[in-house]
């Protein structure tokens, strides 16, 4: 196609933080970028963070806009939108502030496509329930009243049975452009000996943000109860509300000399964790995708995953890994003898055969050529190829 589609991430809660993740939204500019497409991506970050704007050689522009907003809730001022833009994908879930955004794209004839993992909040307490019903009386009704990209069956089924009716499933692609290409070659025993592990450790490790979802305190239980029957340690990357409590819990049963936190790790560098690891596990029952059990597979990883909607989809049929209906389901996987190098070799090219973000730039691409009218875009919207 030619002409110029804007990307909108409005979550305000690290999601895709500068320098530190494998950004969903710029994996799906390059793939644009390289179907011919001109690329603005619209970031949100919080108000005190720096505004900015980056420009990846592929033809990709990235502009950090400072956002006031409502927890991980960011607001746009449409103002910084460029008029001229063709479509609009964006990354909505249950974003309560995108109706003024929406009425923005319709005013000017630009193809508003929102990108959904789920449509309800993963918390259970009163300003989520706040938040749910917002977003019902808002950004929903744009939902069930015009096409939407969802990442995974389930978030299909979802936004059908809140009355979404044009539904297509495009899950999240790997942006294999910012991974170490030659892990390969790395000598692993020299990353553990940076990291302070031997040959002979049995390395779990786990990326996320320490907060209840994602269950960091019932990942000491899994590993309390693993310990001994191999030599473990664990490695946490992550920061977040249960961190003191994930500390203290650590010192309180003696783990100290077994457990290593890193509040965070540049992205660069991420590569190191996956590669000198030889399990990656993840506990959260409500995972929407998990770019970390992704990039795990990618880096021959041994993965135990909860079976929720995210890993049952990246984990389907890959040999070498295993969902897990439980938490002991995933330590019984841990102690039991390790899984092939050729399984995680060849699970490793089906992730990077089936998961690319060109599949998702397509279903975008194709809706905007199938939008012109509902849209009244009198500039004429490029064709899609």
């Amino acid at each position: 196609m030619s002409g110029k589609v804007g990307i909108l991430c409005t979550m305000i809660n690290g999601f895709g933080r500068r320098g530190y993740y494998n950004s969903q939204e710029i994996g799906l500019g390059r793939a644009l970028a390289r179907m011919g497409a001109e690329v603005w991506i619209y970031k949100g970050v919080r108000k005190h963070e720096p505004a900015g704007l980056e420009r990846l050689p592929e033809g990709v522009t990235i502009e950090y806009i400072p956002m006031r907003g409502m927890g991980a809730h960011g607001y746009l001022d449409c103002s910084r939108l460029d008029r001229g833009l063709c479509g609009l994908f964006c990354f909505g879930d249950q974003q309560i502030f995108l109706p003024h955004v929406y009425r923005f794209c319709r005013k000017n004839g630009i193809v508003f496509v929102p990108y959904v993992g789920t449509a309800h909040s993963l918390h259970a307490n009163f300003k989520s329930r706040v938040m749910n019903t917002l977003f019902a009386l808002g950004t929903l009704r744009i939902y069930q009243k015009h096409p939407v990209v969802a990442k995974t069956e389930a978030a299909k089924r979802e936004l059908e049975a809140l009355g979404a009716e044009r539904v297509t499933v495009a899950p999240v692609g790997l942006d294999t452009a910012v991974l170490k290409q030659d892990f390969r070659d790395c000598d692993r025993m020299e990353l553990r000996k940076k990291h302070g592990f031997s040959e002979t450790d049995v390395v779990i490790c786990n990326v996320s943000r320490l907060s209840p979802e994602k269950r960091p305190l019932e990942l000491l239980d899994l590993f309390s109860s693993v310990r001994g029957k191999k030599p473990f340690k664990l490695i946490i990357v992550g920061d977040g509300a249960l961190r003191d409590r994930l500390r203290e819990t650590i010192a309180e049963r003696g783990l100290e000399e077994e457990i290593t936190v890193y509040p965070s790790v540049p992205y660069e560098e991420m590569w190191e964790i996956y590669v000198m690891s030889d399990y990656y596990v993840n506990l959260n029952k409500g995972e929407i995708f998990g770019m970390a059990v992704m990039e795990a597979v990618y880096y021959e990883t041994s993965v135990a995953a909860i079976a929720a909607a995210g890993p049952s989809v990246t984990l389907r049929g890959m040999k070498g890994h295993r969902m897990c209906e439980t938490d002991e389901e995933a330590a019984k996987w841990l102690t039991a003898p390790y899984p092939p190098a050729e399984e995680l070799r060849e699970s490793a090219a089906e992730l990077e055969a089936a998961f690319t973000w060109e599949r998702c730039a397509r279903v975008f691409l194709g809706i905007l050529g199938g939008q012109k009218g509902e849209f009244s875009n009198e500039k004429g919207m490029a064709e899609t190829s």
